[in-house]
C-alpha cells in the first residue's frame, strides 16, 4: 500500500472479519456448521457495495490480509468480483508480502500442470473431484475421502499441481498466481462444458491463503458447476464439506433506509443504550450475583452498544469485545413493538428479555452469533437451548419487577407477573419474523410460539390457585400433519409451514408433553383456529389477541384437565 502512495492509518479504511478467539474458532466446528462464517463474508461484500454506492464509486480497492481457513479465503474473494484486489501472504516470521494482485499481468508460462480434465463430452451423473496441491501433495487422502463418500458417483478426478511440483516454495512471483487463477478458470469452465451431468465439483486445496483467494476470483457460480468447498479437519484427519458455492446465491442485504427511517432508528438506539446500561447497573448489584452466574453474564457487564445503527444485517451480540450491534431494520421493529405494547416499562422489559436471552446463548459455548446459522440446522437442539434462554430471561424479568416494583408484585402476585412477562416475550418474538403479515413460520419457530402460548395461558388458568407457583417447567408442544415447504429465508435445510392452509390429505393434531403427561388433541378445527389467531396477531389490539388465545387454550384445558393440575 505504501508503494501505491497510501498510508494505512490515514488513507485506508479497515475492517476485521472473523476476529480471532481461540475458544470460539470456526475450525472447531463441524461441516455445515460453518455457514455463519460464510454468511459474514457475504455481509461484508454487501456492505462494501453499499458503501461504494454511497460514495458514488465503481469499485473500492480491497487489500486483504488473511490468516484464515483456505475455504473462507476463496469464498471471500469470490464475493468480490470485478474490483481491484490485492491479497497478502504472511511468512513464517510474521511479515507480509504481496501474494496476488488482480491487476498484475499473468506470467506467460503455465504455472499449473492439469491432470485428468476431460476433453470431450462425458455422460452420466455424479461428482467431480478437483484437487489443488501447491504446498504439498494431498490427492491420496482427499480422493480416499471422496471415494468413501461418493463411491461410483465419482465421475472424474482432476488434479492440478505446480509445474515445479508441490512445495512450500513453489510460488516465486505473484504473476504466477495470476496465471494459476486463469488456468483454474479454464478448468472449471472445461468441466462445465464436458461433464454436464455433474451435481457439483468437490474442491480440496493445500496452498497459501493468498493462492486460495486468487482461485476464488476464478469462480463464477452462474456459469460453472456448484463448487463444494472441502476443509481439512486436523482433529479428524479428514476433508469435510463446509460450503457449497452455487448459482443464484446472494448475501443477505438490507433495503437502504430512508433518511426518516435512519433518524427514527438513531432515536431508538439511544433508548436501547439506556435500557442496556440500566440492566448492567442492576446486575452489578451484589444481590444479583446468583442471577448473573445462572445466565453466565459476567462478560455482559463490560459490554457496549454501538453508537450508530448498523446498515447491514448483522449478529445482535458479538461476545468477542462485548459489542451489541443493532441493525436499522431491528431498531424500526423495536419502534413498532413499543407502539404495540404501549407501556414504556413493558417495552423496556422486551429489550431486556432478548438481551438476557442472547447472553445466555453465549454462555452455552456453541450457539453464538458466529455460528447461528449452523446451530439453526439442529432445530430440536436449538429449541431446547432456546427454552432455557427464554426461561432464564423470564426469571430475570420477574426478579427485576420484584426489585423495582415490589408493591405491584405483592398486589397482583408472582403468577400474574410471570404471565405478563411471557406475553411481552411473545410480542418480542414477532419482530424477528421476516414477513408481514405472518402467514408462514419455520417449524421450530412455530413450536417455540406454542410452548410459550401454552405457558402464558396455563398461568392465566391457574392465576387464582393459591397452591400454584409460576415455575416454567420444560414443555414440548407440536402440531403435526401440516403441509411444509423448504424455508427460503435460511441458508440451511429447514421447513416452513403455512398457517392459513390446511392440507386436506393430512389430519393435523396437537401434541403436548408436560410434567410427564402426554396429550394428543385431534380437534382439527381447534388447530386451524390457533394457527389463524397466531397469523392475525398483529392485526388485533394486544389485549384482544391475548384474550383470543386464552379462550382457545381454555378449550384445550377443558378437554385435558391434567395439563392445569398444580403441583
Amino acid at each position: 500500500m505504501v508503494g501505491a502512495g497510501l498510508v494505512g492509518y490515514r488513507d485506508v479504511a479497515s475492517a476485521v472479519l472473523h476476529p480471532h478467539d481461540a475458544d470460539w474458532s470456526v475450525r472447531s466446528l463441524r461441516g455445515r456448521d460453518w455457514a455463519g462464517a460464510f454468511l459474514e463474508n457475504e455481509r461484508f461484500a454487501s456492505s462494501l457495495l453499499r458503501k461504494e454506492k454511497e460514495l458514488g464509486l465503481d469499485h473500492l480497492p480491497v487489500h486483504l490480509f488473511g490468516c484464515a481457513p483456505l475455504t473462507l479465503m476463496l469464498h471471500l474473494a469470490s464475493c468480490l468480483p470485478r474490483r481491484p484486489l490485492c491479497v497478502y501472504q504472511q511468512s513464517g516470521e510474521g511479515g507480509w508480502s504481496l501474494g496476488y494482485d488482480r491487476s498484475l499481468a499473468p506470467a506467460s508460462e503455465d504455472f499449473l500442470r492439469v491432470e485428468g480434465l476431460p476433453t470431450a463430452k462425458q455422460g452420466g451423473r455424479g461428482y467431480v473431484a478437483l484437487i489443488v496441491e501447491v504446498t504439498r501433495s494431498i490427492r491420496d487422502k482427499a480422493l480416499a475421502e471422496f471415494q468413501k463418500r461418493h463411491g461410483s458417483e465419482l465421475m472424474a478426478t482432476v488434479c492440478v499441481t505446480p509445474m515445479r511440483g508441490p512445495s512450500p516454495v513453489s510460488i516465486q512471483h505473484p504473476s504466477e498466481v495470476s496465471r494459476a487463477a486463469e488456468q483454474l478458470r479454464g478448468v472449471l469452465d472445461g468441466l462445465h462444458k464436458h461433464v454436464e451431468g455433474a451435481h457439483s465439483v468437490l474442491l480440496a486445496m493445500d496452498c497459501p491463503g493468498s493462492f486460495a483467494a486468487a482461485l476464488g476470483t476464478a469462480v463464477n457460480a452462474n456459469t460453472q458447476h456448484p463448487l463444494w468447498l472441502q476443509q481439512y479437519d486436523g482433529d479428524r484427519k479428514q476433508y469435510m464439506p463446509v460450503y457449497e458455492l452455487r448459482a443464484q446465491r446472494e448475501g443477505p442485504t438490507v433495503a437502504e433506509p430512508t433518511e426518516a427511517q435512519l433518524v427514527e432508528a438513531k432515536a431508538m438506539l439511544v433508548e436501547v443504550r439506556q435500557v442496556h446500561q440500566e440492566l448492567v447497573t442492576w446486575l452489578r448489584e451484589p444481590a444479583r450475583q446468583s442471577l448473573l452466574d445462572s445466565m453466565g453474564g459476567e462478560k455482559f457487564l463490560d459490554s457496549q452498544v454501538e453508537d450508530e445503527p448498523v446498515l447491514t444485517s448483522t449478529p445482535l451480540y458479538r461476545h468477542v469485545g462485548g459489542i451489541w450491534s443493532f441493525e436499522v431494520g431491528l431498531l424500526l421493529g423495536l419502534k413498532a413493538l413499543r407502539e404495540r405494547v404501549g407501556s414504556f416499562e413493558d417495552w423496556h422489559e422486551c429489550v431486556r428479555l432478548f438481551m438476557v436471552h442472547e447472553v445466555f446463548h453465549v454462555h452455552q459455548r456453541g450457539l453464538t452469533s458466529y455460528n447461528f446459522s449452523g446451530s439453526g440446522r439442529m432445530g430440536f437442539v436449538l429449541e431446547a437451548a432456546d427454552f432455557d434462554a427464554d426461561a432464564e430471561a423470564a426469571e430475570a424479568a420477574l426478579a427485576w419487577r420484584e426489585a423495582k416494583r415490589p408493591d405491584e408484585v405483592k398486589r397482583d402476585g408472582r403468577m400474574r407477573m410471570m404471565e405478563s412477562i411471557i406475553w411481552n416475550a411473545l410480542e418480542s418474538l414477532r419482530i424477528f419474523e421476516p414477513e408481514r403479515p405472518v402467514k408462514t413460520l419455520a417449524e421450530r419457530r412455530l413450536r417455540r410460539y406454542l410452548i410459550w402460548l401454552f405457558h402464558a395461558c396455563r398461568l392465566y388458568a391457574l392465576r387464582n390457585d393459591p397452591s400454584a407457583t409460576p415455575v416454567l417447567e420444560r414443555v414440548t408442544a407440536e402440531i403435526v400433519g401440516l403441509s411444509t415447504f423448504p424455508d427460503p429465508f435460511e441458508t440451511y435445510s429447514q421447513q416452513r409451514v403455512r398457517l392459513l392452509e390446511m392440507d386436506p390429505s393430512e389430519s393435523p393434531a396437537m401434541g403436548i408433553y408436560f410434567q410427564r403427561k402426554l396429550v394428543r388433541d385431534e380437534d382439527q378445527g381447534w388447530v386451524a383456529r390457533v394457527l389463524a389467531a397466531l397469523s392475525r396477531w398483529d392485526s388485533l389490539p394486544r389485549k384482544e389477541a391475548q384474550e383470543e388465545m386464552r379462550r382457545l387454550f381454555e378449550e384445550l384445558f377443558n378437554r385435558h384437565r391434567e395439563l392445569i393440575q398444580a403441583r
